[in-house]
């Protein structure tokens, strides 16, 4: 059991990785269009007069980012019931994500005796307050007919594990190291060093736990909507409000998508020619009154 939950841990880091970059390069690589597909908030495209608009600053938009991920803004101003629970979830995410960095280095730099021991109560409140906040999106998505209806009830799994995740490691060391910081430390120092390959193949019950949940979370991640967060703001800061001006790349990118050809074909659309002569043909646009006629 031991050597099946080590192997599942690393394999799991080992997949997220690849299965997150493969997700990502895809992405990347993707055409244009696509891009504008995952535009998720209003653009200064919807004004009328947007080309008289200076393009806002790198500053400007690194604050809105931060405003976004530390305080969910946006959930603040249009969903102000569902956010409490939202913001306890990712406060006690990001006081864990501490936690466990000075777990890391404590437990590799220093005598693990000499640890602080309020470094204990820190993890706890980063827990509860996690556990809090995502027992109550899970119940609001769970009422709220507004959220639940665009929920996919997949989706729900994700919830259950994150729930056992932070169960299980309360439970491991409340119960499995008596809240004891220093047996605490000793065994994160073994996990990181690698010092006793024995004690990695025979966990005991309660870490195993733990670490079992988190690899299928590891597992899941690649293809959750979390890994959206990359996508989102890679895309706020590279093409935001980005114009396509003359000799730029978005320029050289849109002709290569007016070369390729039409794979569909509709009323308004025939297949058989690329985008680029496809929108030159005036005609079904005066038909579909895109155009004016020039006799009008």
């Amino acid at each position: 059991m031991g050597g099946t939950v080590l192997v599942l841990f690393y394999g799991s880091i080992l997949f997220c990785i690849i299965a997150s970059a493969v997700r990502m390069t895809k992405y990347l690589t993707a055409p244009l269009h696509l891009r504008w597909e995952l535009y998720q908030e209003s653009s200064v495209y919807e004004l009328r007069d947007w080309w008289q608009k200076s393009p806002r600053r790198f500053g400007k938009r690194l604050r809105g980012v931060i405003l976004d991920v530390l305080l969910l803004r946006e959930f603040y101003h249009r969903n102000r019931s569902f956010w409490y629970f939202l913001f306890l979830f990712h406060l006690g995410l990001y006081l864990l994500f501490v936690w466990h960095l000075w777990l890391f280095f404590t437990a590799v730099t220093i005598p693990f005796e000499a640890a602080w021991d309020g470094g204990l109560a820190f993890g706890h409140i980063g827990t509860a307050l996690s556990f809090v906040g995502a027992s109550g999106i899970v119940f609001r998505r769970a009422v709220d007919r507004e959220l639940n209806v665009y929920y996919p009830r997949v989706h729900y799994v994700k919830w259950l594990l994150i729930l056992l995740i932070l169960a299980g490691g309360f439970l491991a060391v409340v119960f499995h190291f008596d809240s004891d910081v220093p047996q605490l430390l000793r065994y994160v120092n073994i996990q990181v060093t690698f010092q006793d390959l024995e004690h990695k193949l025979h966990p005991a019950l309660g870490p195993a736990s733990h670490v079992f949940f988190v690899s299928f979370w590891l597992l899941y991640l690649p293809f959750s909507h979390v890994l959206r967060i990359f996508f989102r703001y890679y895309q706020y800061f590279r093409w935001d409000d980005v114009p396509n001006t003359s000799g730029s790349t978005i320029e050289r990118k849109v002709k290569e998508n007016l070369a390729r050809p039409v794979g569909w074909s509709a009323p308004h659309i025939k297949s058989g020619k690329a985008w680029g002569e496809v929108i030159r043909e005036t005609e079904d646009l005066k038909e579909w009154k895109v155009v004016e006629d020039e006799e009008n």
